[in-house]
Parts: structure tokens; C-alpha cells; sequence
């Protein structure tokens, strides 16, 4: 009778203890079945005085999987709103989500009322969205999330290219979004300061080229710098265009940019004519 009671205490407790450690592998299991989405969002110029962007929801599709299902939504509060302008020289907006590891390979991105405020117009105006993103708009990116890791991507908006203007009194504004695409950490910068010959800072255009992408800022009026992100690596070519058109452009080749490493041009002293 002792043994049995003996036999029956060692199987309580090698049970509990099998049971703790399923317990303890499966938590373990779930809990490092995530990885983080970063998205980063920067801008390119445009002559508007505001594009007031809202993004009301983004979802991530697996690989695989029927276009209709499959998508995984980013944890996100609630709405997203920003001046799309604003994004620049180191300004950025980031939309950032613990998601279910594995491979995905389209980004949807649901705008809801966006605005936008053009020169000599005191009030916004209702920025419409094109037709063909009125139910998401859907790009085709592949990447992979990996357990406890964070995968960084870049949206780098062009703004000038993202919005027309349509209607018979050319008075409706439409958005139609144009984004270069970027794995953040495989990229590096240029950066910079604009003055002219007198040590003044010059406002200007600064442009350079990565495949048949065209990436476009502006220097800061106070202090004269610029930073050019998210770039590939590779070789650029950067050019200068001042507002003053007293000043000469300039046009600086060789520039070589490394992942996670910003290339510094130092001050790009412009000609008078």
C-alpha cells in the first residue's frame, strides 16, 4: 500500500512537472513568435504650403497567401495624420507594430480625409484620393520579420509627383502617391551645408539620382543644411540649384554612400555669375 502511494506521489509530481515545462516552452514559443514592422516616412518637396496626409490603417500581406485574406493589421492607435511637407532634412513620421514573424509581400495603406493648402489660399482644401486607391493603397514590397527583431522600412513620398489637379476649373485636388521603397538599415545619407562665396546661407534645390528615382530636398534657411536619406549604396552624383539666381548651380560627382553611414559633403560654396 506505501509503494503504491509512493508510485502515485512520483507520477503527481512528474505530471506537474511535465505540465509546467509544456506551459512554460509554449509561452516562450508565442511570445518570441513576433518581430516589429518600423516604417519611416519622409518626404520630397513640392510648391504646396501643406499636404495634410491621413492614414486611418495598414495592413501587411503573407507571402502565399489568396489576396483576399492573409493580411495582418498594425497595431496602431488610431488615425495618423501629418503634414507630408514637413518631412524632411531628418523630420520623419514612423508607424511602428509588433507583427506575427514570417515572410509578407504587399503593404496596404488606407488614407481617410486628407487635405491639402496651395499658395494664396488662406482655407485648405479637400485633397481627393484617386480611384485607385479609394480601397487601399496596395504596393508589392518583400520582406521577412523575424522573431524579437525589428525590420525597418523607408517610405520616401515624392510630393510633388503625388498630387494633380483635375475638374474644368482645374480647382480638385487628387493624391495619387509615388513612394520609393528602402530597407532603412541597408541605406545610407549625404548630407551638407549651402552657402555663397561670401559665407552666406543660399537656399537651394539639392537633387540626386538613385536608379530612375529622383530624390529631392531642401536646405534649411538658417543654417544652410540638407540631408539627402535613405539612400542605396553606391556612387552619386548631387546637384545644387539656388533660388538666387544670382548664384551658379553646382554639380558634385563621386559621391559614395555606405549602409548606416552618412557621406558629409561639407560647405558646398557657391559661384556668383
Amino acid at each position: 500500500m506505501l509503494k503504491q502511494l509512493q508510485y502515485k506521489y512520483l507520477y503527481v509530481v512528474l505530471l506537474s512537472i511535465f505540465l509546467s515545462f509544456l506551459f512554460i516552452s509554449c509561452s516562450s514559443d508565442g511570445a518570441n513568435n513576433q518581430g516589429e514592422l518600423f516604417i519611416k516616412v519622409v518626404d520630397a518637396p513640392a510648391n504646396y504650403q501643406q499636404i495634410n496626409i491621413v492614414v486611418d490603417r495598414v495592413s501587411i500581406h503573407q507571402t502565399g497567401a489568396p489576396t483576399d485574406i492573409g493580411w495582418t493589421y498594425l497595431n496602431i492607435a488610431s488615425s495618423i495624420s501629418f503634414d507630408l511637407l514637413k518631412q524632411l532634412n531628418g523630420h520623419y513620421i514612423q508607424i511602428a507594430s509588433k507583427v506575427p514573424a514570417g515572410t509578407y509581400d504587399q503593404i496596404k495603406i488606407d488614407y481617410g480625409a486628407c487635405t491639402i493648402k496651395t499658395e494664396g489660399i488662406v482655407q485648405q482644401q479637400n485633397l481627393n484620393l484617386d480611384p485607385s486607391i479609394r480601397n487601399g493603397n496596395t504596393i508589392f514590397c518583400g520582406f521577412q520579420i523575424v522573431d524579437g527583431q525589428q525590420f525597418q522600412l523607408t517610405f520616401d513620398y515624392d510630393a510633388y509627383s503625388s498630387v494633380y489637379v483635375s475638374g474644368v476649373t482645374f480647382n480638385n485636388y487628387y493624391f495619387k502617391p509615388k513612394i520609393r521603397i528602402q530597407n532603412t538599415l541597408q541605406s545610407g545619407s549625404i548630407t551638407g551645408t549651402v552657402r555663397d562665396s561670401n559665407n552666406v546661407v543660399a537656399s537651394a534645390k539639392i537633387t540626386t539620382f538613385a536608379g530612375l528615382d529622383t530624390i529631392t530636398t531642401y536646405n534649411d534657411t538658417t543654417y544652410g543644411s540638407f540631408r539627402l536619406p535613405d539612400l542605396p549604396e553606391g556612387t552619386y552624383t548631387v546637384i545644387v540649384i539656388p533660388y538666387n539666381h544670382l548664384l551658379m548651380n553646382d554639380t558634385l560627382p563621386g559621391n559614395v554612400v555606405i549602409r548606416q553611414t552618412a557621406t558629409d559633403l561639407g560647405i558646398v560654396r557657391l559661384k556668383f555669375k
